[in-house]
């Protein structure tokens, strides 16, 4: 095992694994027909693989900052969130924008039909068989009013609310900002964050709980505590999670690692998991953390039998984004 930083599926979010904790039950049914992703647009695609390369380049910048332990990340709500802010800035900040995305070329309409259908295809709880809650707000100050053309296209694009707050009373701000994360997780996510700058802008808040299921459970029976190594000095104990299957697998001999895809519901995403061959510091993997060996890792994979052993966990994390897109523009 080895200490985790993890790159997944959320700007502020709780990820949770799970088990299948029901009976099985040998009943016959007709076939259902598995869901099919639907065919995106030429707009929607280009987004998708901007906001892919973002994401990667978001992580790198992250790692970076040694206080923080795990990173994940969606790259579609960033995306999103920048497609708002160029809906709705001033010329030079949509500029500024558009270039983090790198989607200059790109015509207005074009940005924010392709990210709308991206949320869409992307959040599709039905399709994916996945728990997603998602709620989006952008908070100006008491003294700002928005526009009615605003409001009414960041709620077509971008699913997007709106209030007012006093940025000056720090407590009030932080409880009410907290409180509406809270109601729109349903409770999973308390807090998003602990700190509020005062400050003549406005702040964009998402808030996300997603909860994946495998396409092929893990039986509750299959689970027991064992130890998991966060340094080579320290070691915990945590419900660790087992089966036995069929999965993409590729042994990148060269970089000693271990490369693992599994599938969720209905194979319409899937989850990769990159492991070092023996405990490490995670500087040496982050570093090959690029979108071309990603690529390059799963085009070499084969269906192998693999037994896997995966704690079970929960994990909450909340990120700043301002600083790392302030970093963006200065290189």
């Amino acid at each position: 095992m080895w200490m985790m930083k993890i790159f997944a599926l959320s700007v502020l979010l709780i990820v949770e694994a799970a088990v299948d904790k029901k009976k099985t039950v040998a009943v016959k049914k007709p076939a259902a027909e598995a869901p099919t992703e639907s065919k995106l647009s030429k707009q929607a695609v280009a987004l998708a693989d901007k906001s892919a390369g973002l994401a990667f380049s978001l992580y790198q910048t992250i790692a970076k900052d040694k206080k923080v332990e795990n990173i994940l990340l969606s790259p579609v709500v960033v995306a999103s969130s920048l497609g708002l802010v160029s809906l709705g800035g001033q010329a030079s900040t949509a500029a500024q924008a558009k270039a983090i995305l790198s989607v200059d070329k790109l015509s207005d309409d074009h940005i924010h039909s392709g990210l709308a259908e991206l949320i869409n295809e992307v959040s599709n709880s039905t399709a994916r068989n996945v728990t997603w809650k998602i709620g989006n707000r952008l908070y100006g100050p008491s003294s700002t009013s928005f526009s009615d053309d605003f409001v009414k296209n960041s709620k077509k694009h971008y699913n997007y609310e709106h209030s007012k707050i006093n940025f000056r009373d720090k407590r009030s701000a932080l409880k009410s900002i907290n409180e509406w994360a809270s109601l729109t997780t349903d409770g999973k996510l308390a807090e998003v964050t602990s700190d509020v700058e005062k400050t003549d802008g406005a702040l964009i808040v998402n808030a996300m709980f997603f909860k994946p299921h495998w396409e092929e459970r893990f039986h509750h029976q299959m689970v027991d505590n064992r130890g998991f190594m966060v340094t080579r000095s320290f070691t915990v104990s945590v419900p660790m999670m087992h089966r036995t299957g069929l999965y993409n697998f590729h042994e990148d001999e060269s970089n000693n690692l271990q490369i693992l895809e599994m599938p969720l519901a209905h194979k319409l995403s899937s989850m990769i998991i990159i492991m070092p061959y023996h405990v490490e510091a995670l500087e040496r993997v982050e570093k090959l953390l690029t979108r071309e060996q990603v690529n390059t890792w799963a085009g070499k994979m084969q269906k192998k039998a693999v037994a896997v052993s995966l704690p079970k966990v929960s994990l909450e994390v909340s990120h700043d984004l301002q600083v790392s897109s302030r970093s963006f523009l200065n290189h």
